[in-house]
């Protein structure tokens, strides 16, 4: 799942993944729904498996 994108993402970039808007994505993010790290403080980066997981729970 997700085999066309990098290790690491950015929010856009999950966006884009999972099909959602900015709004969703980043209450997904601050909520912890979606496991990711801050980079210095404002840059999110989500593991291709944590959006994996994501997805998996969302689909079923």
């Amino acid at each position: 799942m997700f085999k066309g994108y990098a290790d690491f993402m950015t929010a856009k970039e999950a966006m884009e993944a999972l099909g959602i808007g900015k709004n969703l994505m980043y209450r997904l993010l601050n909520d912890g729904e979606i496991k990711a790290v801050r980079v210095g403080g404002k840059v999110w980066r989500i593991s291709r498996k944590s959006l994996a997981e994501y997805a998996r729970t969302w689909t079923n």
